[in-house]
């Protein structure tokens, strides 16, 4: 089994912790990120890297992935992910729309542990586009 480690402490500013990473530090809370805001950047972040390396295997010439989330919580405490929306664009020259469709579906059925665990209690959206370029 696999150990992870963050360790927070209460920070100078008003209702906010210092959150010690493996690489490095950052603020969360009312004066830095947002836990929610957080958990949809781990979301696209989990799947940004799956999909970006799949396609490297499959020897697509991508030079950029653009990843658009959207969640929608509900409005009663606790204020959880009822439905959120991923949109992948895909920015490249000679990318076939089958490997890119592959590659999100391997990483949000096999990969994405982000995705394995919110799946179960949120509906969520995923849609792609690719731009091939001249």
């Amino acid at each position: 089994m696999e150990r992870k480690e963050v360790q927070l402490r209460l920070s100078e500013l008003e209702d906010t912790f210092v959150a010690q990473t493996t690489y490095g530090e950052l603020l969360v809370g009312e004066k830095g990120h947002r836990p929610m805001e957080m958990l949809l950047v781990a979301l696209a972040g989990c799947g940004g890297v799956d999909v970006s390396n799949i396609l490297r295997k499959k020897r697509q010439e991508v030079r950029d992935i653009k990843i658009h989330v959207e969640g929608y919580r509900r409005k009663e405490h606790p204020k959880i992910y009822e439905r959120i929306s991923l949109r992948y664009s895909v920015y490249g020259r000679n990318i076939r729309e089958k490997a890119v469709e592959d590659a999100i579906k391997l990483s949000l059925e096999k990969y994405c542990s982000v995705y394995a665990m919110l799946k179960p209690s949120c509906s969520i959206e995923v849609s792609f586009e690719v731009i091939n370029e001249a």
